[in-house]
């Protein structure tokens, strides 16, 4: 038999602060990077900027989560609940 695997839990903890300033960067980066290729008249420019915003994107989205165990993640709502 196989052995069970051990699940994991994934606590995201932003504020709303924090969420708009992340989603008003990231708008910023699209709209700088496309636009130096619009205001040149250069696709090829837009496509690399649409492209490098993505990976951008990617990036930043798989460094905010913090993947641990049940244990862990009890300790560490403990601690958010407390005002640690």
């Amino acid at each position: 038999m196989s052995a069970k695997p051990q699940t994991e839990v994934i606590i995201v903890h932003e504020t709303i602060l924090k969420s708009v300033v992340v989603d008003a960067t990231a708008f910023a980066l699209f709209l700088s990077l496309i636009g130096v290729g619009w205001f040149l008249n250069s696709n090829a420019m837009q496509w690399v900027g649409a492209i490098i915003g993505f990976i951008t994107i990617v990036a930043q989205s798989s460094v905010r989560t913090k993947r641990c165990t049940i244990a862990q993640a009890r300790k560490k709502l403990d601690e958010l609940e407390s005002g640690r």
